[in-house]
């Protein structure tokens, strides 16, 4: 989608990130330490939604699938 928004092929894109190493793949996170961010951001913020979480999640740096 970013790539179609730039007007570039996505291999293109691909490519860009790759020379200037960014990382476009997933957290590597464990079940457990997952259960464990979003246990803490339930006990911050009760009546949060999906949305709210998934902004706390990459918040703190993960990109998850």
């Amino acid at each position: 989608k970013i790539a179609r928004v730039m007007g570039i092929h996505r291999n293109t894109l691909r490519s860009y990130l790759k020379q200037n190493n960014v990382s476009y793949k997933y957290s590597q996170i464990s079940d457990a330490d997952l259960d464990h961010a979003v246990q803490e951001f339930h006990q911050m913020k009760p009546n949060s939604g999906v949305r709210y979480l998934t902004g706390h999640l990459r918040q703190l740096g993960l990109r998850l699938q």
